[in-house]
């Protein structure tokens, strides 16, 4: 499981590394540009739309992929015999 976690932690700092936050800006503008137009085309319509459902996939795996990290971290070992304490289920030795 660590080397899964491990990979997902690079995967995320790569998503937020400067290059990649480079070509969303980029993508923004195309955006912007898009949907400033008076008498937009079919295909920029769909490319606006398509733009818009790949940044919000994106948003969502990036979260569902902290949330994972977060819940292996939780899940430690030391962290699980803790929580067991903590709800009583195990008495701590004195």
């Amino acid at each position: 499981m660590a080397q899964h976690k491990t990979t997902v932690i690079r995967f995320l700092n790569e998503l937020n590394s400067s290059e990649v936050k480079g070509t969303f800006e980029f993508l923004a503008n195309i955006l912007k540009e898009l949907e400033d137009k008076i008498d937009p085309d079919p295909i920029e319509m769909e490319i606006v739309d398509s733009a818009y459902q790949t940044i919000e996939k994106l948003n969502m795996l990036e979260n569902n992929l902290r949330k994972y990290v977060m819940d292996e971290n939780k899940s430690l070992p030391g962290t699980r015999l803790n929580n067991l304490y903590e709800s009583g289920t195990i008495v701590k030795p004195f």
